[in-house]
């Protein structure tokens, strides 16, 4: 028999060649809410507690002798059910730890948790409790993750939303940040300097005076000016997952002097 805690068996009765049978034994006793008829060596009841695969003899005798017979008997737990993590979607930031987040479960008392496939760098899941937790260590796309609670009644899922952004950018500065430049004459490159996450791309509004260009990959602003240029501020936003930061510079294009 393999049956569940809190759900009733259905009552199984022998039967036996031979006389009258006018007593009845079992050994081991039978698990908790389980009884053996005392008048018939039927087995009933609603077993109350989780008990691992056993098995028992009955013993049935009279005045003539006895004989026996083995059953079987396996009570799993209810099996988990509703499992739920509150929020279920995580926007985290690389090296900020995430606030711990255990599910709950409206079933059976689930004893181990899986994950698949794996969290990001950083994260774990308690195998006992299904807490996930930790820093996260690398830049992560979105992606769902199933986590699996098991009993020996059986297992449900649950499925968690994260993302890992970087560290937003801060604290851009070019150096100098104002420039008077003369038409035809290349300017020196200028790079800027930023604290925070590794930034992936930059902008300029608005766009730049003819001939000078911003980097796309460095942030550098260089060229060789075409056209002359009234001073005017030019900010510069460099950007990541986390976030992004920006910078001010100013810029004129004179022409260039009159000469003999």
């Amino acid at each position: 028999f393999t049956l569940t805690k809190g759900t009733a068996m259905t009552t199984v009765t022998p039967t036996a060649n031979g006389g009258p049978i006018t007593g009845w034994s079992v050994s081991p006793s039978l698990p908790a809410g389980l009884s053996l008829d005392s008048s018939t060596g039927a087995i009933s009841g609603t077993p109350t507690a989780v008990t691992s695969s056993a098995t028992y003899t009955i013993n049935a005798t009279n005045t003539g002798g006895y004989d026996t017979a083995t059953v079987t008997i396996v009570v799993n737990d209810v099996a988990p059910s509703g499992l739920t993590y509150s929020p279920s979607s995580f926007t985290l930031t690389k090296d900020t730890a995430m606030t711990t987040v255990t599910p709950t479960n409206s079933g059976g008392t689930a004893t181990s948790y899986s994950v698949s496939p794996s969290l990001p760098a950083g994260l774990a899941l308690d195998t006992s409790t299904g807490a996930i937790s930790g820093t996260p260590t690398a830049v992560t796309s979105s992606a769902t993750y199933t986590v699996t609670a098991t009993n020996t009644g059986g297992s449900t899922t649950a499925d968690v939303t994260i993302v890992v952004n970087d560290v937003a950018p801060s604290s851009l500065t070019y150096s100098p940040n104002s420039f008077t430049l003369t038409k035809g004459t290349a300017m020196t490159t200028v790079t800027p300097t930023a604290s925070g996450g590794t930034i992936t791309s930059w902008s300029v509004s608005p766009g730049l005076p003819a001939g000078l260009s911003l980097d796309s990959s460095t942030g550098a602003i260089s060229g060789t000016p075409t056209a002359i240029t009234s001073s005017a501020t030019y900010t510069v936003t460099a950007s990541n997952t986390g976030g992004s930061t920006t910078a001010d510079v100013t810029i004129e294009v004179n022409d260039v002097a009159p000469s003999s």
